[in-house]
């Protein structure tokens, strides 16, 4: 098919020509161009530059560790082309009222927040990621500490970045890259590390 320039069209031109005002537009004097590293409250960056100097946005790394023959042996991960979804629910305990419309809503608590990390295992020199596969798998079945790291999902995590991952997954691949293997990691935040207990004591008149 020959490349046509029929269809093309100003979005900017249009908008002004249908609605009589400009919309908002990125000038070129841009203070952020491209290559700039941006930095969040935290002071933790959400992008980073790659080999190759490409814009790596919203990497994160898992950390940990495992016993191997009774020595505590670290584990780091760095998840370079992923997607990182966050959900958030808050309990909440609806009672009917008789005679009045709705319900009374009572918040119970807010539970842990769910992560679920979307990307690709990339293996260098075209070779099956092996190691890095070996070492999710660690972290998945270890039962010390686990941590998740980065710009954007230390947004919801406290201090500790304390997390439980409680899913892993190598979807099936079909006739793509052997040195590219996706992945769906799901854990959730570890924010209560030691319960205390109240009880109220009700003393006689």
């Amino acid at each position: 098919m020959t490349p046509t320039t029929a269809n093309v069209f100003n979005l900017l031109t249009l908008y002004k020509e249908y609605f009589g005002r400009e919309p908002f537009k990125v000038e070129k004097n841009n203070d952020s161009p491209r290559g700039t590293i941006h930095y969040s409250n935290k002071n933790i960056s959400f992008n980073k530059i790659g080999a190759y100097g490409q814009d790596i946005w919203f990497p994160c790394e898992l950390r940990g560790g495992k016993l191997n023959n009774g020595n505590w042996e670290a584990i780091s991960v760095v998840l370079n082309a992923c997607t990182i979804a966050v959900n958030m629910v808050t309990n909440v305990v609806s009672t009917p009222v008789v005679g009045r419309k709705g319900t009374v809503n009572e918040i119970v608590n807010i539970e842990d927040y769910k992560f679920t990390i979307r990307g690709f295992l990339i293996g260098q020199n075209r070779k099956v990621p092996e190691d890095k596969i070996k070492a999710l798998v660690d972290l998945k079945e270890s039962w010390m500490e686990k941590t998740l790291h980065g710009g954007y999902p230390e947004i919801f995590l406290d201090e500790s970045c304390r997390i439980i991952i409680t899913e892993l997954e190598f979807p099936e691949v079909q006739g793509q890259s052997h040195w590219i293997r996706p992945f769906v990691l799901t854990c959730k935040s570890d924010f209560i590390t030691d319960l205390e207990y109240f009880e109220d004591v009700f003393l006689p008149e």
